[in-house]
């Protein structure tokens, strides 16, 4: 049996996805960034909220952010748009704004909608025209995340998008990589590396890899919980981060269309009044 029930976290309005059947629940926050915060099976928690960072207004680093139209951080310059520079946060525009419920549905999993347009406070930073759809659909313990990008505009728009998975772990040291790809890039001067496995982690502080020509599916499993998390993709997520930070209990395994400064070269470009569909999922179980 699915079910989608309105209620609260924290000071935020929330929708709970259920599959009774399946023991597996997800969390959805429109209100935050339209984003993701909990994915349970059998009362165990598989992702990740950073404490009072969820509770505060600024960027969610926590849950399932969505990077759009960037993806990491923008050159110190700006982005080049239309003849003029613009300045931009991190990861973009829409993590820190409010989205709004655009629908649900219990026909064939428990689905929610939320959606988000440009207006006044986007353009100063991205001087376009746009619409982004999310639909949520939780299935047995598998999220898939359907998209939809949309230049509402009469410029052609050029963007890229990600998500940012925040997945709840023992420790780092704790973790079996399943992850193929064919280059490691550096993220300050986008340099290519072959691709020799996972080398992760390498730092006490912080670690990050940035990875290039990423094969679906990627996967982790802790051996110290026995957590299992698997996310796949569509064709148009070619990129990849591992993300960890000193002691905390979390990892961040993200599918990114862009790559940091993308927006300065290789990224995705919609025609006016068109559109692009892309999805992903999440997986997860317990060994």
């Amino acid at each position: 049996m699915y079910t989608v029930t309105k209620g609260t976290l924290g000071a935020y309005e929330c929708y709970t996805l259920a599959d009774t059947d399946a023991g597996t629940t997800a969390v959805i926050v429109p209100e935050k960034g339209g984003m993701a915060v909990s994915l349970t099976k059998g009362g165990e928690e598989f992702c990740w909220l950073r404490h009072p960072n969820f509770e505060q207004p600024e960027r969610p680093r926590c849950g399932v952010p969505i990077c759009f139209p960037v993806c990491g951080p923008t050159p110190d310059e700006g982005n080049e748009f239309l003849g003029a520079r613009y300045p931009m946060t991190v990861h973009g525009l829409l993590h820190s704004v409010p989205w709004h419920y655009d629908g649900e549905d219990t026909h064939d999993g428990a689905s929610l909608t939320v959606a988000v347009h440009d207006d006044a406070e986007t353009r100063k930073s991205y001087p376009f025209a746009f619409r982004v759809r999310v639909t949520y659909t939780l299935r047995g313990a598998k999220l898939c995340v359907a998209q939809t990008y949309e230049n509402t505009g009469s410029e052609a728009m050029p963007f890229s998008f990600g998500f940012h998975p925040y997945f709840s772990i023992t420790h780092v040291d704790n973790l079996v990589w399943d992850l193929r790809a064919e280059n490691v890039r550096d993220a300050a001067t986008g340099a290519l590396t072959p691709f020799a496995g996972v080398d992760f982690p390498y730092d006490a502080d912080q670690t990050t890899r940035h990875y290039a020509g990423v094969q679906s599916p990627m996967s982790f499993w802790d051996k110290g919980n026995g957590h299992r998390v698997t996310v796949a993709f569509d064709r148009h997520f070619t990129n990849a981060v591992l993300w960890q930070q000193g002691a905390e209990r979390f990892v961040c395994m993200e599918p990114w269309n862009g790559y940091p400064g993308s927006l300065r070269g290789a990224h995705e470009t919609l025609p006016a009044g068109e559109s692009l569909h892309a999805e992903f999922t999440i997986e997860w179980d317990k060994a």
